[in-house]
């Protein structure tokens, strides 16, 4: 009777330790998710822009992989923010910023800088995989698939 007790307690003892330290591991890991997707999301906007930036088309692989990356941003719940114009006359009416010819010809960045922008990128996404292989499955394969983008690209010359 008295085995039956001490063990009746014990592992009453030893459910209530569970149960608190499971309570202590759920109210902590949502922080710790919180900033390790904010951390994905940075990276994955870092790429984003790199890709974007990068002068040279690749036979449009680059923007291919630049909305692979888009795409994996939303999946994952970025909005993007719209910039607002620089200038609203009184009237209130909108003004584009003017993309008017020069008369100039578009000068290119040299081939080994957008080359070097796209590894860079490249680095970024293979880094981002860590963390998101097997916790967002899609947002995994649109990451994978802006990779192979890239590789595309690069191998174009």
């Amino acid at each position: 009777m008295r085995r039956t007790l001490v063990f009746g307690i014990g592992l009453a003892l030893l459910a209530s330790l569970a149960l608190v330290s499971t309570a202590m591991a759920q109210a902590t890991t949502p922080v710790v998710q919180g900033m390790a997707q904010k951390e994905l999301i940075k990276t994955l906007r870092s790429a984003h822009r790199l890709l974007v930036a990068a002068d040279h088309d690749y036979d449009g692989h680059r923007a291919k992989a630049a909305k692979e990356v888009h795409n994996a941003l939303k999946e994952l719940g970025y909005q993007h923010k719209k910039v607002q114009p620089a200038s609203t006359p009184a009237n209130g009416a909108v003004v584009a910023p003017k993309a008017g010819r020069t008369g100039q010809p578009r000068v290119h960045e040299p081939q080994a800088n957008s080359d070097a922008q796209l590894l860079e990128a490249k680095g970024l996404l293979q880094g981002a995989l860590t963390q998101l292989t097997g916790k967002h499955p899609t947002a995994t394969a649109k990451v994978k698939a802006a990779i192979a983008e890239i590789n595309t690209a690069l191998s174009i010359k």
